[in-house]
């Protein structure tokens, strides 16, 4: 009895052999996601060891143990030493926790639905016993993007050319239809696209008249319109003329700037002259008729 008591206690006190109900690993069930948009899968855990050298962060898809692994990394206690030390991304996977703060949350960038599925979280200390997973995964629902007519606006070119553009979006993008006026050749339309967004222009050649545009969304129908008056030519040319306007005022006012600091400075120069010395010569002293009376009495 004593002996299998023995063993029970090294079975669950040994540093080798740790009870599995000192281990933990929290995870959502499900987290959802805009399309495009960047998804992060919680995932942390609690572990008996107070410090740890190495840290292996593993990333299953579809199953916990034997699934197609997305994302792998090793953090060391040494920065420096060889490896990724999970720090880098690998392709569009990257952690968004520390494993050094028991946080090895996933990042995936610009999900498509392509993502959708079921993610399982490990991570491993030096010792193959020291592996602990999550076996129910969390759930990835990527979910997409109502097409939407955003806006329409007129806009202008440093050459002083102008288009009407349309600004959509949605996953994917809608196919914008130009209904005034009529569009007979897609050469007059360019497109701009992106995973979730798109804008359609073209060009600003008949004034006075309504600009629509039109798609098709979920929701049915959607159009936006600008009313579009093409400027005269006098209109064109006041910008122009304001802007010599200023050049010249401009020009005067720093002309007139230099010509007052001169002044000011002469100015300063002359009240600010050193006083000029003045010399008092000692004159020589004056002949007095009392010395003149005494030589004529003396004859």
């Amino acid at each position: 009895m004593a002996l299998f008591q023995m063993i029970v206690f090294f079975s669950f006190f040994s540093s080798g052999l740790i009870s599995a109900d000192e281990w933990s690993m929290t995870v959502p069930q499900a987290v959802k996601q805009t399309f495009g948009e960047d998804a992060v899968l919680p995932c942390s855990f609690t572990t008996p060891y107070t410090s740890y050298q190495n840290i292996t962060v593993v990333w299953r898809l579809k199953d916990a143990y034997n699934g197609q692994i997305i994302f792998k990394c090793l953090s060391t206690e040494n920065p420096s030493d060889n490896g990724q030390n999970c720090t880098e991304s690998i392709g569009r996977y990257s952690l968004a926790g520390n494993p050094r703060s028991k946080n090895i949350s996933l990042r995936i960038k610009d999900v498509s639905f392509s993502e959708d599925g079921q993610y399982f979280c490990c991570f491993e200390l030096i010792k193959k016993e020291d592996t602990y997973r999550t076996k129910t995964g969390t759930r990835l629902s990527v979910q997409s993007i109502p097409q939407t007519l955003e806006s329409i606006y007129i806009r202008t070119l440093p050459s002083g050319e102008q288009f009407i553009t349309c600004d959509v979006k949605g996953s994917p993008p809608p196919t914008v239809t130009w209904i005034v006026p009529e569009i007979t050749s897609s050469s007059l339309v360019s497109v701009q696209r992106d995973r979730v967004r798109a804008s359609s222009s073209i060009p600003a050649n008949q004034s006075n008249i309504n600009y629509t545009c039109q798609i098709h969304g979920e929701t049915g129908l959607q159009d936006l319109s600008i009313y579009y008056q093409k400027r005269s030519e006098q209109e064109q040319q006041i910008p122009f003329t304001l802007f010599v306007i200023f050049v010249v005022l401009s020009g005067v006012f720093f002309i007139s700037s230099i010509i007052l600091a001169v002044i000011y400075k002469i100015g300063s120069s002359k009240s600010l002259a050193p006083p000029q010395e003045v010399n008092f010569r000692k004159s020589s002293p004056v002949q007095t008729n009392d010395d003149i009376y005494e030589n004529f009495k003396d004859w």
